[in-house]
């Protein structure tokens, strides 16, 4: 019952449902959900942690960057999640303009790899406007 919990609290966010639509293209860096969500990287850490409780990511540290991609065995869950229980979020503004924004911020890779960093994303301390 506790995963089930766990589950249930990472999707019962509007954040942490983003992020985890975002993962659902593939590994991102956190400078790269940053500016993709518009978020601190604090406020992202929060809500990655209770992600990670409940088993939906692993993290692959590169250098100076922490990697995150949806845990193998949970994809099929998650996109059946989406189909079945939520079918209309292909549909949510927020979302779709997450999508277009990952997809400019995928762009400035290099190797595949973010090689940006945090230079895209507000100070410590300092919110967004």
């Amino acid at each position: 019952m506790q995963r089930v919990l766990q589950l249930a609290k990472a999707l019962s966010d509007e954040t942490r449902l983003r992020v985890v639509r975002a993962l659902q293209q593939g590994e991102l860096c956190v400078c790269e959900l940053c500016d993709t969500l518009d978020v601190t990287q604090s406020t992202l850490s929060t809500h990655l942690q209770i992600i990670r409780d409940a088993g939906l990511v692993t993290v692959r540290r590169k250098g100076k960057w922490n990697y995150y991609a949806l845990e193998a065995g949970i994809v099929r869950l998650l996109d059946r999640f989406f189909t079945d229980a939520a079918p209309d979020l292909g549909s949510d503004k927020t979302l779709k303009a997450d999508a277009a924004k990952l997809r400019k911020r995928l762009a400035l890779r290099t190797d595949g790899q973010c090689c940006v960093g945090f230079t895209c994303c507000p100070p410590r301390g300092k919110t967004r406007r």
